[in-house]
């Protein structure tokens, strides 16, 4: 019966301590995003309808294809924001490239922000206003 009680003891604080054990320090040597670079920040293009991007502090972004507005949520990465769309419009709008809502991914680099879909392939970049 002792063996029994050592044996489920040890079932549930070994995980807890192998756990504690492989727990890394995540400031070391890993980059990170600095939100001041997207926080209240506006990237937009001059293609044709403009489609642009904006980011809040409260962890949600707006922004527009050119034709039609879209917005959403994101959480902060390792060296990049990751975006949780949200709601957008949908009009028909010729001649307009609606890339923009296929971002899923974003990252700052000096005043360009670069556009990534869900699979990690940049799809386009838009420039700080």
């Amino acid at each position: 019966m002792n063996m029994r009680r050592a044996t489920l003891a040890l079932a549930f604080i070994a995980p807890a301590a192998l756990a504690a054990g492989c727990a890394t320090n995540t400031d070391a040597g890993a980059t990170s995003v600095n939100q001041e670079d997207y926080i209240g920040a506006a990237f937009t293009s001059t293609a044709k309808g403009e489609p642009f991007l904006e980011f809040a502090e409260d962890g949600t972004y707006s922004g527009s294809d050119g034709c039609n507005k879209l917005n959403g949520t994101y959480e902060v990465g390792d060296d990049e924001l990751v975006l949780k769309p949200g709601f957008s419009t949908l009009m028909a709008c010729d001649g307009v490239d609606t890339w923009v809502r296929g971002a899923k991914a974003v990252k700052v680099e000096t005043d360009t922000l670069v556009v990534f879909d869900k699979s990690g392939s940049e799809i386009g970049t838009l420039a700080r206003a």
